[in-house]
């Protein structure tokens, strides 16, 4: 019985044709005598995985623009083609639509701000559905609006993208050295231990400033996306860390854009969805004129004027509902007018059965409203166990006791943590330790006078510190659960000793003063 001869394939050769459209598409063509099946690689990295093709015909759309090396193999029978692996080279250019470029850069540089005034602008849903077509909606999870607002971090975030003088597009992210990290993520790019939830960690994003951005046909098969993708260099991410630097456009419009990424943790993907609007449409004042309709400037020393303020007075059944330990008082040594400013004065000293004495003033039955802005300028005290507040109560809480009654605290501050800054707002739905809050750090919250803001409308509640909101509430469905805050209130001033938010007092601590400027109340014309 005779056996042929194997041999292996003959001499490989290779055709291409590179598309001219700009799509960054390449048609290969692959022949070699006697070869059974060909693998391509595209040229992408060290570590690709090779394309197969039976019948030697390949076509790839690269990501972006640029020359690639491009080797074939062919196998037959007896191996390989005798000339072994062939290289080939190939320039493809892949040009994102005009007006696309025109979207993110505005014809020169655009900052883009997350645009957290809508629900779903950040949201997850799976990459592919149980029919095995790919997801295209954050049907896991939607963020309110404003929902990350409290997590201090997230909102301040800018994206900018520039158009390069070769006409190129490069993209920085501005994160004041801090960025949103999702859980899975934190312990492998930051090497902690893992987090209990999505956070904010210190994170230099500054090598990455400047990145080149390759844009590319995803190939996704969303119907309702584009089909165009973004690939950021040098590690860069738009704004949330998911460990992902490919973005395929959901879609834009002339100030809005909608992406999505997906997040690989150990083989589980997540598709997550993020909507951008650019800062030049935000409008730099939102159209409301003010006109101050109350004020105090305590200009008269001696006692608060008697016409703007009352007092509450002992210490409640349990510390005014917080555990608090001071004993509030109306005498001069803890509440009195000198130099222009109200002082209000916590002290160490024995005092109807207390420890520490303080003042508590309000505008309850003299002065309350529904809706406006707030504008406190205040020092305040230094020591730890101090507690001072400026808030808003509910006129009706009397009778729509509280949290129904609702309560929105414009500054809160721990003398155990003194740079900190808190905005609070209490509701039948969220209350006590609520998740509707905002922090932000200012240096010097003891030694120097800022100034304290909110502004109030039918839509939402912002809190502010010297201009700058830190955390805004505007929930889509308002109910009495939820926005409490469609009718009257009056202002409170105070400093509370300890309790379940100001914690252990001092052992040194033997006064601490909160000094306030004025206090102004506007609303609109």
């Amino acid at each position: 019985q005779q056996v042929e001869n194997i041999t292996a394939p003959g001499s490989l050769q290779i055709s291409t044709e590179v598309s001219q459209d700009g799509s960054g598409i390449v048609h290969f063509k692959a022949s070699s005598s006697g070869a059974m099946t060909y693998h391509y690689y595209f040229g992408l990295n060290d570590t690709e995985k090779p394309v197969v093709a039976p019948g030697g015909e390949a076509t790839f759309a690269y990501r972006s623009s640029g020359i690639y090396q491009v080797r074939v193999v062919a196998y037959g029978a007896g191996g390989i083609a005798t000339n072994g692996s062939t290289e080939v080279e190939v320039e493809v250019t892949y040009e994102a639509p005009a007006d696309l470029i025109q979207t993110l850069t505005n014809g020169s540089t655009r900052t883009w701000v997350w645009k957290k005034t809508v629900a779903a602008h950040l949201g997850v849903g799976p990459e592919f559905y149980d029919d095995g077509s790919i997801g295209d909606a954050p049907i896991w999870w939607s963020a309110g609006a404003f929902e990350k607002e409290a997590e201090g971090c997230l909102y301040e975030d800018k994206l900018i993208f520039t158009l390069a003088g070769d006409g190129s597009v490069q993209f920085t992210n501005e994160n004041n050295g801090v960025s949103y990290f999702h859980v899975d993520e934190a312990a492998d790019a930051l090497g902690v231990a893992r987090p209990a939830a999505d956070q904010c960690f210190d994170y230099d994003v500054s090598a990455s400033a400047n990145a080149a951005v390759g844009f590319f046909l995803t190939g996704s098969g969303i119907a309702s996306s584009t089909g165009i993708g973004m690939e950021l260099g040098n590690s860069a991410f738009m704004s949330y860390f998911l460990n992902s630097s490919t973005y395929e456009i959901m879609s834009y419009s002339a100030d809005e854009l909608y992406v999505r990424t997906v997040q690989d943790i150990d083989g589980f993907r997540l598709a997550w969805y993020q909507k951008f609007i650019a800062e030049d449409v935000l409008p730099n004042d939102p159209g409301v004129e003010y006109e101050l309709v109350w004020s105090d400037e305590f200009d008269t020393d001696g006692a608060p004027n008697a016409a703007n303020w009352a007092y509450d007075l002992g210490n409640g059944d349990n510390g005014w509902g917080n555990a608090e330990i001071q004993f509030y008082t109306d005498r001069s040594d803890n509440v009195s007018v000198a130099g222009g400013n109200l002082n209000i004065t916590a002290k160490r000293e024995s005092f109807s059965g207390f420890n520490f004495t303080s003042a508590r003033l309000k505008t309850e039955g003299k002065f309350d409203f529904q809706y406006g802005k707030v504008e406190v300028r205040a020092k305040l005290p230094k020591g730890g166990g101090t507690w001072p507040a400026i808030w808003l109560l509910g006129s009706d809480y009397q009778t729509n006791t509280w949290p129904a009654c609702g309560e929105i605290d414009i500054m809160e501050h721990v003398g155990n943590t003194p740079d900190l800054i808190y905005g609070t707002l209490h509701s039948p739905s969220s209350f006590g330790d609520s998740q509707n809050k905002g922090t932000v750090t200012i240096a010097g919250a003891t030694d120097d006078f800022h100034v304290y803001g909110l502004e109030w409308t039918e839509e939402s509640i912002t809190m502010f510190v010297d201009g700058e909101p830190f955390y805004s509430y505007a929930p889509q469905d308002k109910n009495a659960d939820n926005w409490p805050f469609d009718k009257p209130f009056f202002l409170i001033l105070n400093v509370a000793m300890g309790g379940t938010f100001g914690g252990e007092v001092d052992g040194n601590f033997t006064s601490g003063t909160m000094e306030i400027d004025y206090v102004h109340v506007y609303q609109a014309k």
